[in-house]
């Protein structure tokens, strides 16, 4: 990625710092942008950390940002050392930090043009305070360091979405991505008043409703917007009741309430399955009922079996009819619930299995005839 100085000197020259000391050069920023790098130029192989603070009054203020990492420097040349991507705005005023390894070993220097602040440390243990402190001495010359970043501009005749909350803008200017690319900027949280058209035109943006109240007739939004609706949890209506104009039931213990199932393997030796109503067995006494199949080749599908003769008996062990008036929304194998005082039916599950509709002017007929059968 191309960079490009932001603050800092770029000259070279003939003085050297001291080993095991820490060094604040201060600098005012050249340029608005994100430092991402620092060059330090060295006179000696070796090794050093880097930092930026912030000026308080003129002198080293608070860490914004700090390399505790020990990173290596070749003599005679710019080094470059890595840092956290560090925010700066250009009038402002920062001190770049070195801490030197051995004597002469990084940050070449003139003899003056510059303000700086060194202290005695022990490089080997030394990390990067919050707060630079007190007790240094100070000089006027200039060190060779410099941070490098990505420059950023204000944006002249480009064409942006803009938040539409309440968004604070930096006086400095926002961070352009490269040519081509589309940016959309964060929306913030709005506030929305009904009806009204959410975006600017030609905008299609999806809209967070909250947890809208649902009525009968459906439910408001936005003119013209996309949006997905977040529903809760409503109360749906399963049921819908209907007049039973009249109506026959019967409900009858089945036949059978034991099913023994004799099956035969592949050698010839019977396989056995069963099945049982224990609530109608508990009731009447046990109605078995014995069957021989030899097609079936496991006791799990003479089982299975078994199984398949008590549920046919249940089926067949409740029917009826009923008449009602039209209703258009009915469709056959549909479980009802019906309850009838006259008939000792108190919400007594039936299945649609036969449905007839019947109309005849001359007798003043005009309903559903339903044929009932088990659930």
């Amino acid at each position: 990625m191309a960079t490009c100085k932001l603050l800092g000197s770029e000259g070279i020259y003939n003085s050297d710092d001291g080993g095991n000391y820490v060094i604040y050069s201060k600098f005012t920023a050249d340029a608005t942008g994100k430092v991402i790098e620092i060059h330090v130029y060295s006179s000696a192989n070796g090794h050093a950390k880097i930092a930026i603070y912030s000026d308080n009054s003129g002198e080293p203020g608070d860490k914004i940002t700090g390399n505790d990492n020990s990173q290596a420097v070749t003599a005679n040349q710019w080094n470059t050392l890595t840092i956290a991507d560090t925010d700066i705005i250009s009038g402002t005023v920062y001190w770049l930090g070195v801490a030197i390894e051995t004597t002469g070993n990084s940050c070449k220097s003139a003899s003056s043009g510059g303000v700086k602040r060194n202290k005695s440390i022990i490089y080997g243990t030394f990390s990067w305070p919050s707060s630079a402190g007190t007790g240094f001495s100070s000089s006027s010359s200039l060190s060779m360091i410099a941070g490098y970043g990505i420059l950023m501009l204000s944006p002249v005749g480009i064409s942006q979405p803009v938040s539409y909350g309440t968004p604070t803008v930096s006086i400095f200017g926002i961070l352009i991505s490269p040519q081509g690319i589309s940016v959309i900027v964060s929306y913030g949280m709005p506030s929305l008043r009904y009806p009204q058209t959410i975006s600017p035109l030609s905008i299609v943006q999806p809209v967070s409703i909250g947890t809208p109240w649902l009525g009968i007739f459906g439910f408001i939004k936005p003119q013209s917007a996309i949006q997905p609706v977040v529903i809760g949890l409503p109360t749906i209506l399963k049921y819908v009741w209907h007049v039973i104009l009249d109506g026959q039931y019967a409900t009858v213990t089945p036949e059978v309430n034991r099913a023994y199932i004799i099956g035969r393997d592949q050698y010839g030796n019977p396989v056995y399955g069963t099945a049982v109503n224990t609530n109608e067995v508990t009731l009447l006494g046990e109605r078995l009922d014995f069957q021989s199949d030899p097609a079936i080749p496991t006791a799990a599908q003479a089982g299975d079996v078994a199984a398949a003769v008590l549920s046919k008996m249940r089926l067949m062990g409740k029917n009826g009819v009923i008449f009602i008036p039209p209703n258009c929304g009915q469709e056959l194998f549909d479980v009802v619930q019906i309850s009838d005082s006259a008939a000792n039916q108190s919400a007594v599950k039936f299945r649609i299995v036969g449905m007839r509709f019947e109309y005849n002017p001359g007798q003043a007929i005009y309903q559903h005839r339903l044929i009932l059968g088990a659930p």
